[in-house]
């Protein structure tokens, strides 16, 4: 699927046409006055021919890019003209499709077997760790009583979906068995979803675990590993909802290699072909939420190329969920350890929130309630 590209600046996009090695001079300040822009990533040259070859004929320019991607610049009436005459149909409707996800103010619909969360305005998703070692409050909620007072507690704060999960995936951090997992979570994902009246998702990366969770109450499969065929198995066969996220690696090595051709296109990709596997397997795409991964394989470089391009993503034509909250990147920017990022946090979910994101997971809710309603009602109010 394509990918629509809007640039804040001339200098941004000159220094992503030259990364990307479009020729010198070959686009220019006007272009971004009268042009559209779209990436499709993860195509060869000899692929991308024909549309290149039709772009150009309806006055636009083409340009097969490093990383395997091809750049396509183009009116609205160019398009306009290639959908009507049938110019190379397929791309030309990914193009067009590409362009309608990311200008429609409408949120996509997330819905599962038995539910659904109305994302026509910001929903946030509360974490609850039932873990010892997680980065920002590892140890606090493995007391099922606990766990459940806590859940209850973001509810009233305002949390909209109650994240729980049993394992660190913090960088660096190795794997628990998932017996320990589950141990960990089945109490407090069966009483959440009883006592609490709440959707509940799992975060697990374990078709055995998550399978025990959507049998005991959950509604939601939280998976940091992007959804793998037997996860995807596990998630069309319950009928449940899928947050599926881009990870290079495992925690443990994420870190090591954090280079990209081009980090958002990358990702984009990741998640477009496992989003068309997992709609193979029979998971049905209203169900699919995707998830950048912020600070999961990226660095910080990486990961503010996430946050400031967030609106790319809305071309899938699902959910964007934001995950950015206490993360290490932030306390890069601002200083601090996992405990006093609050400010940088509210920040990023704003930042999210003025473009177009609706779903948000993060530890502090009641403060992020209040952030993305204040930024949602003042984006609201655009001419």
């Amino acid at each position: 699927m394509a990918r629509m590209r809007v640039y804040r600046s001339y200098p941004e996009a000159l220094n992503e046409w030259r990364r990307l090695a479009v020729p010198e001079g070959a686009l220019g300040r006007m272009d971004l006055a009268t042009k559209q822009f779209f990436f499709i990533d993860g195509i060869a040259k000899d692929d991308a021919a024909p549309l290149l070859k039709a772009v150009q004929a309806r006055g636009g320019r083409g340009f097969h890019c490093r990383g395997d991607r091809a750049l396509v610049a183009l009116s609205p009436v160019g398009l306009e003209t290639m959908l009507n005459n049938g110019d190379v149909p397929q791309m030309t409707e990914q193009l067009a499709t590409a362009l309608m996800n990311r200008m429609d103010e409408d949120a996509p619909a997330f819905e599962w077997s038995g539910g659904s969360l109305d994302l026509s305005r910001p929903k946030v998703m509360g974490i609850l760790n039932v873990t010892p070692d997680s980065f920002s409050d590892g140890g606090r909620y493995l007391d099922a009583e606990f766990a459940v007072r806590r859940a209850q507690e973001m509810k009233d704060e305002g949390a909209d979906v109650i994240d729980i999960g049993g394992e660190s995936t913090r960088p660096g951090s190795d794997p628990v068995p998932a017996s320990e997992e589950w141990e960990r979570i089945g109490a407090v994902v069966r009483r959440v979803s009883d006592e609490v009246g709440l959707p509940v998702s799992v975060d697990t990366r374990r078709p055995e675990v998550a399978s025990k969770a959507l049998k005991a109450g959950a509604s939601i499969v939280n998976d940091v590993s992007g959804l793998e065929p037997d996860m995807a198995d596990v998630v069309a066969r319950a009928g449940s909802g899928a947050i599926m996220m881009h990870m290079r690696g495992q925690p443990s090595n994420m870190q090591t290699d954090t280079r990209y051709a081009d980090v958002v296109g990358d990702t984009y990709l990741f998640l477009e072909r496992r989003m068309e596997q997992a709609v193979k397997a029979g998971v049905s795409q209203a169900s699919i939420a995707v998830d950048p991964g912020l600070g999961f394989g990226k660095d910080l470089e990486g990961n503010l190329q996430i946050m400031s391009r967030l609106d790319e993503y809305r071309s899938l034509g699902r959910p964007v969920i934001l995950a950015a909250s206490r993360k290490s990147f932030l306390g890069n920017i601002t200083g601090g350890d996992a405990n006093d990022r609050l400010e940088a946090s509210l920040a990023a979910a704003a930042v999210a929130c003025w473009q177009g994101v609706r779903l948000f997971r993060v530890h502090d809710v009641k403060e992020t309630v209040r952030t993305v309603r204040a930024a949602y009602s003042m984006r609201a109010v655009q001419p």
